[in-house]
């Protein structure tokens, strides 16, 4: 949909005149434009991959007191919400809000791991069948379905993964709720309060969110004293958790991804 239809019907659901629209940079996948109304109220405005699915989980995060945009509109089409000024980076006081927020998040819990229904990031399908069992979960949900799309050696070694997984990961860890996708780009920091966007929730291990944090950069020491849901051997489990983003952005964005495949196999000892 084009940038002025969907001013139009951001027009029509906040019952104002935009006088500015500003597209944004946000995310590997990510298309927002910044709108300006005639008072001088700024909104983001979305209208790809499922605009309706993350307008659902936003307010979902929020009703369990998750710092979020507020959601003002979302339909099929178009997704209209709060727009969060960014004033700075994360600062240790903002690394210590953020494992706050990640405990508060994470002790949301679950009879189930998985989500109700599948998503998508870009044109790469996320199955989240419900499941009691987490090693079953992960590995064929997050690690098996996408075997077809990995070259052949590299796919015949996450399947050794797969096979050996409850040497790897717990069976039955704490049913916790996920961001689904925390790297650094999906944290907007305002006065040291930071934001959550751009959400693929669902329930499973906290170590996932924690794995995906890490994955293009470490968390300062001040997170760790900050958040305390971590338990013994999590590093080691490390690996195994950012294998599925690394298997995304693969099938994304190309061979580049291809490397982090092989770095996360071999600290895996495969």
């Amino acid at each position: 949909m084009k940038t002025r239809s969907l001013v139009q019907i951001a027009e029509e659901q906040l019952a104002t005149k935009i006088e500015k629209a500003q597209p944004l940079t946000q995310g590997d996948l990510s298309e927002a434009v910044l709108i300006t109304t005639s008072s001088g109220e700024s909104y983001v405005i979305k209208n790809r991959f499922a605009p309706e699915i993350e307008g659902s989980m936003l307010k979902f995060l929020a009703e369990h007191h998750i710092d979020v945009p507020k959601v003002f509109f979302s339909n099929p089409d178009i997704l209209i919400m709060e727009a969060i000024q960014e004033t700075n980076c994360l600062s240790k006081e903002a690394w210590q809000n953020l494992a706050l927020t990640l405990t508060k998040l994470h002790q949301v819990d679950n009879d189930t791991y998985g989500w109700k229904i599948n998503y998508a990031f870009g044109k790469v399908p996320i199955i989240n069948t419900p499941s009691h069992d987490w090693v079953e979960f992960w590995g064929q949900n997050r690690l098996a379905y996408y075997l077809y799309k990995l070259p052949k050696d590299t796919a015949l070694q996450i399947e050794k993964l797969i096979k050996n997984l409850d040497h790897y990961i717990p069976r039955n860890p704490k049913i916790s709720l996920l961001h689904g996708d925390l790297w650094s780009g999906n944290i907007i920091t305002h006065i040291n309060r930071p934001y959550l966007i751009d959400p693929a929730c669902y329930f499973g291990h906290n170590e996932v969110d924690i794995a995906m944090l890490n994955i293009f950069g470490s968390s300062p020491d001040t997170f760790y004293k900050s958040y305390s849901l971590l338990e013994s051997g999590w590093q080691e489990r490390t690996p195994v958790y950012q294998l599925f983003p690394a298997i995304v952005h693969y099938i994304l964005f190309g061979d580049y991804y291809l490397h982090m495949i092989h770095t996360l196999l071999n600290r895996l000892k495969l």
